[in-house]
């Protein structure tokens, strides 16, 4: 259920987008240049992303951060 007073589908928006990562976001976390995080995102063993909006790929955070965990390669 929507917050009182906020449309349902902008309280749906605000929650996904704090689970969502693009390509720079991926590289703040892991402290790389925008290119790098391209061509690591590009790696077969990288995980999928879930979602393409416009030019902007989108990747679940949990995704990301149990591909780290579970041993990415040397950056």
């Amino acid at each position: 259920m929507a917050a009182r007073g906020v449309p349902l589908s902008h309280s749906m928006t605000s929650m996904a987008v704090d689970d969502l990562w693009t390509t720079a976001d991926i590289a703040h976390r892991l402290s790389i240049s925008a290119h790098r995080a391209r061509r690591l995102c590009a790696r077969d063993d990288f995980p999928p992303p879930i979602h393409t909006v416009g030019h902007f790929v989108l990747w679940r955070a949990r995704d990301i951060e149990a591909w780290l965990t579970e041993g990415r390669p040397d950056l």
